[in-house]
């Protein structure tokens, strides 16, 4: 008896130990310039409006960068715990994550099909915050 509960102890911390966790997109790290590639996503405005995209912290999905996709078009990738902010006019636009196609090894495997998108709306003063999570079996969710 007490090695199934131990058993399904063991089997739960090593499950969660796996999925990623939020991060306060006040100070997670901000991804570098070089790796946006929509730079007219960048500049402010009061005809903008603020849209953050931000990726989980943890080990799993940690060695490989995520692509982030506006309206179809890669606009950056993304590393563990960083964020990305862009200033889009208001609109309805579809956001997307997956593996970033120009990955390296496995990093890029599945990287179309394992492609995931919702369609957001952007209003003038209504901030946008979207999360990037990997779940214990490595399938990312916007």
């Amino acid at each position: 008896m007490m090695k199934k509960i131990f058993l399904a102890i063991g089997i739960t911390i090593a499950v969660s130990a796996c999925a990623t966790t939020p991060i306060n997109t006040s100070t997670a790290r901000s991804t570098p310039p070089e790796r946006i590639f929509a730079p007219e996503l960048m500049q402010p405005g009061q005809d903008k409006v603020v849209l953050i995209v931000a990726r989980d912290a943890g080990f799993m999905g940690s060695g490989c960068m995520t692509a982030v996709y506006l309206d179809g078009r890669k606009v950056s990738t993304i590393d563990n715990a960083e964020k990305v902010t862009f200033h889009v006019a208001p609109g309805r636009y579809i956001l997307g994550t997956g593996p970033n196609p120009e990955g390296k090894a496995l990093c890029r495997f599945g990287a179309e099909g394992a492609r995931r998108e919702t369609e957001i709306i952007a209003e003038l003063g209504k901030p946008l915050k979207y999360r990037l999570a990997l779940s214990a079996n490595g399938e990312i969710s916007v």
